[in-house]
């Protein structure tokens, strides 16, 4: 689950049978869930929900499973998703050799979004979504490595980001 903060109280919520909700307004109320599911999604387990700090419409969703489609974007809340797996898939269809996807995070920054995504494999990220086409480049190399990268957290104040691994540390 992922709270927003920029517009407030917008809560995000996904299960583990692939389903996703947004309820605006949680923090009063009796705010009622509406399904922003995609007919499209894998239906696997949603490990991780990355909503944009400054903007409370864009939104990514990481299916942790193998032999999915791991990475779903919407910039409208929910009304309509785009896969952006791009190269962390072997095959387009989600199936073969590719990593699973653990944790993404959003950054804004001066220069536009920086998008995060932790995996079995260690960090990427990519500056420009493009669909199914989207190029993910790793991060880290030569200091996270290729490790099981579990969890992500970022700050915008001053683009610090934190990186916490299966086994090697907190980067």
């Amino acid at each position: 689950l992922e709270v927003s903060t920029t517009p407030a109280n917008r809560l995000y919520y996904g299960t583990s049978e692939g389903e996703v909700f947004r309820m605006d307004g949680a923090n009063s109320g009796d705010p009622t869930p509406t399904s922003i599911t995609s007919a499209s999604f894998p239906g696997g387990y949603i490990s991780c929900i990355a909503v944009n700090p400054e903007n409370a419409d864009e939104v990514v969703i990481v299916f942790s499973n193998y032999e999915v489609i791991s990475l779903w974007h919407t910039s409208n809340a929910g009304s309509n998703w785009q896969n952006i797996s791009g190269n962390l898939e072997q095959n387009p269809d989600g199936s073969g050799n590719g990593p699973s996807t653990r944790w993404a995070e959003i950054l804004p920054t001066d220069l536009g979004a920086i998008y995060l995504v932790g995996t079995s494999t260690g960090l990427y990220s990519s500056v420009e979504l493009n669909g199914a086409s989207t190029v993910w480049a790793m991060e880290g190399a030569t200091s996270i490595g290729n490790v099981v990268v579990d969890m992500l957290d970022s700050r915008t104040t001053d683009d610090l980001v934190v990186v916490a691994t299966h086994g090697n540390g907190i980067y």
